[in-house]
């Protein structure tokens, strides 16, 4: 992220944080719906949802970001992850933003959150963001 070029970031809420993952990552996002359970994984997955005959994986973002969820407006990102498609479920979706380069500032001083599974911190107008890593937030999850 250290070049000039604009950056487009899909923006959302996971409990009270703003996050935001680059646009790239994102292949869809779907109504959340609850998962089917499965049996061993960790507390942090959702479960398997069925999107248009393909089984999802969701995972939820509160959980493993360690924030309440407000639970109002839930979507399903699916991500691309390691190749794989993998569905973040978050409370609501905010924004497509496109920010320049200097919108994003350094991981570091980041109470509360760790620092491994984010990439950058943003500023918009309407406050302070999150860029997520979903590779490293998800790969504990998935076993990857």
């Amino acid at each position: 992220m250290a070049d000039n070029a604009p950056l487009r970031l899909l923006v959302f809420l996971v409990g009270d944080l703003t996050c935001a993952v680059p646009v790239e990552a994102a292949r869809e996002i779907v109504p959340f719906e609850s998962g089917t359970r499965i049996p061993g994984a960790q507390d942090a997955v959702e479960g398997l949802v069925n999107v248009r005959g393909v089984l999802l994986t969701v995972v939820d973002g509160s959980r493993l970001l360690g924030r309440p969820t407000k639970a109002t407006d839930r979507s399903v990102l699916v991500l691309d992850v390691g190749g794989k498609a993998v569905g973040l479920a978050v409370d609501k979706v905010l924004d497509l933003a496109t920010l320049p380069a200097s919108a994003l500032e350094g991981r570091e001083g980041l109470p509360g959150l760790d620092p491994r599974v984010v990439r950058a911190v943003g500023r918009r107008e309407d406050g302070l963001f999150v860029v997520l890593d979903t590779d490293a937030l998800l790969a504990p999850v998935l076993g990857a």
